[in-house]
């Protein structure tokens, strides 16, 4: 967003978005926009809370509510936009501002501040006028229907399973279980003890990742070698019955949930009247993920009763579809456990619970969490119980497989290092760092990020896209940059990672394997979920374009500063558990065992 600000005498200063949240705003955004979504669970409709009045089978909507308003953002640009207007009164005093923002949003919050501040504000500005949701809120019903008139439904097994498994379809690679893209050490190992019978493995969405997917996609018939049976075709029609009917009546719902002088009161954020924002959002909320989820609890609770395992698995279990499993887990008195699978953020709301909403309410009993969290180490475990308010009864620390695979692999790799620099285009003994990251949280800095490589042009950059993203998106920033390479998503993350001097990231789980692994990490786009380590003096960090180069110089070239970080680094993690063994698959498959009742 663009902002020009007028004084009384005339003098205008240009600006933006970016410029006005300094490091500590872009903190306050996360922190507050969180916390005003958190409200919300208490905004009253009549005599009943948000979260008791909106229940699907008596389990609270809520639990889906507050990772839709998390997960489009558009309340955390709301209040950026409210904060980033007042730093610029307070730094310009202007008569007048001028804004060019292409959100809805962020108008709609310029709107308000305009009003609440009785500064004049004009505003332009292309981006959509009408952000409405009807044709998502549609397919929902849709597909539910046209996707069980798939051919190929898999009856039954006639032998209930000790754990069903619900994986991503899209992220396991092929038809060994070692190959799933997440969860792949944990899943084999359950395998050699349990056998083919006593593990089934129920694939949740598409074959393809998000960001390759198309609408018609869950319809098609394409059936993927790997050991997974489709939820859909462990649901009968008659299942999605109660889905459906909340389905119909999605735009009362909407209706509902925005009605009343308390929800409308609960929109002022620092005296801003935001209300087109949130009304907008929650209607979309009850129109959309409402019906999702409602249809993912039908899904969940079907294939449980046809399968009726001893225990339920998931790596997704934070998520919607996880949330939903759980519910139905727990209806049926089905143990479920959840193993992680990726850094925890210190902001991620799904993550983030008050000590109010472990707490049964009515009919709902609560946050539905597993009733064992396996993960990777202490750190986690400690902002669980302190963020999350989870039991530490609830959680166990088990180690990362896939570290344990990673730390084995490139064992064996690094001794193949130039022969694997060659396949991914690297001359000779170029410092080479990798950028490990989601496209989708990057983008703002890919900019500063590439500009600092080519200012650098004796380094190479490779850059490794997230699995849920394709290479195609990189492609508009990289251009013909000579010193900066893109491999495809499935390349293996060994190789690279062998090929490599440091690490470049924004949240991504990879730059806490480097502390393992001996490999500098520059954490870039500050403050992110990173930031405690950046704090802890592990990981170096920048927020420019001037300091990502010398963040980079340092790495790639300082040997003073890789020594210092590869001796705090070590010392870090000794203190919060964080050096793989070998036997995190093992251990989780104790855990998964024990639930199931099974030896």
């Amino acid at each position: 967003m663009k902002v020009r600000c007028i004084s009384p005498q005339g003098h205008a200063v240009s600006t933006d978005l970016t410029t006005l949240l300094d490091a500590e705003l872009r903190e306050t955004t996360r922190v507050e926009s969180n916390e005003w979504i958190k409200r919300l669970r208490l905004v009253r409709y009549g005599e009943a809370t948000m979260r008791e009045r909106f229940t699907y089978r008596g389990d609270s909507l809520w639990w889906f509510t507050e990772i839709y308003l998390h997960k489009m953002r558009q309340l955390e640009e709301a209040v950026s936009v409210v904060l980033a207007l007042d730093a610029a009164a307070a730094q310009h005093a202007p008569q007048r501002i001028e804004i060019d923002a292409a959100s809805l949003a962020g108008r709609d919050a310029a709107r308000a501040f305009a009003s609440a501040r009785g500064i004049t504000i004009d505003i332009t500005g292309e981006g959509p006028l009408d952000r409405s949701r009807a044709w998502q809120s549609y397919l929902i019903g849709l597909t539910a229907r046209l996707s069980r008139l798939r051919p190929g439904r898999r009856a039954p097994p006639s032998h209930h399973p000790a754990a069903a498994v619900f994986v991503h379809t899209a992220f396991w690679r092929d038809a060994d279980p070692q190959h799933e893209s997440y969860i792949g050490p944990v899943l084999q190992t359950l395998s050699e003890r349990l056998g083919d019978q006593d593990l089934f493995c129920v694939g949740i969405g598409p074959r393809r990742n998000f960001r390759a997917r198309r609408w018609w996609d869950p319809l098609g018939t394409e059936r993927s070698g790997a050991p997974v049976t489709p939820v859909e075709q462990l649901t009968p029609a008659g299942a999605l019955e109660g889905s459906l009917e909340l389905w119909r009546r999605r735009d009362a719902l909407a209706r509902d949930l925005t009605a009343g002088d308390s929800v409308r009161a609960a929109a002022e954020f620092r005296g801003c009247d935001l209300w087109p924002v949130l009304q907008r959002e929650l209607a979309d909320a009850a129109v959309v993920q409402w019906p999702w989820s409602a249809r993912a609890m039908d899904e969940a609770g079907a294939a449980l009763d046809a399968l009726q395992p001893r225990v339920a698995v998931t790596y997704a279990e934070a998520g919607g579809w996880g949330r939903a499993l759980v519910l139905e887990a727990r209806r049926r008195g089905v143990p479920s456990a959840g193993i992680q699978h990726g850094f925890i953020y210190r902001h991620w709301l799904n993550y983030r619970h008050e000590a109010d909403e472990m707490e049964p309410v009515g009919p709902d009993r609560g946050f539905p969490r597993p009733d064992r969290t396996l993960l990777f180490d202490r750190y986690t475990a400690e902002t669980l119980e302190g963020a999350g308010h989870f039991p530490s009864s609830s959680l166990a620390i088990t180690g990362s497989a896939r570290l344990d695979d990673l730390v084995v692999r490139l064992g064996t790799l690094r001794t193949r290092r130039e022969e694997l620099r060659r396949g991914l285009g690297i001359d000779g003994d170029r410092p080479t760092a990798v950028l490990a990251a989601k496209f989708t949280e990057i983008r703002g800095v890919l900019p500063d990020l590439l500009s600092a490589v080519q200012a650098l042009p004796g380094m190479t950059l490779v850059i490794k896209p997230h699995p849920a993203e394709t290479a195609a998106v990189y492609e508009p920033f990289v251009g013909q940059i000579p010193n900066v390479t893109v491999t495809p998503p499935a390349a293996d993350l060994a190789t690279v990672l062998a090929a490599a001097d440091a690490l470049v990231t924004m949240n991504s789980t990879v730059a806490i394997d480097g502390l393992v692994l001996g490999l500098p990490a520059l954490v870039i786009g500050l403050p992110n979920n990173l930031s405690p380590f950046v704090s802890a003096r592990v990981m170096l960090g920048a927020d420019s374009a001037e300091k990502i180069q010398q963040g980079l110089q340092s790495v790639l070239y300082d040997r003073q500063v890789r020594n210092q970080l590869a001796v705090r680094a070590e010392i870090f993690v000794g203190r919060y558990a964080l050096a793989p063994d070998g036997h995190a698959a093992a251990r989780a498959a104790d855990e998964i065992l024990a639930l199931a009742g099974a030896p």
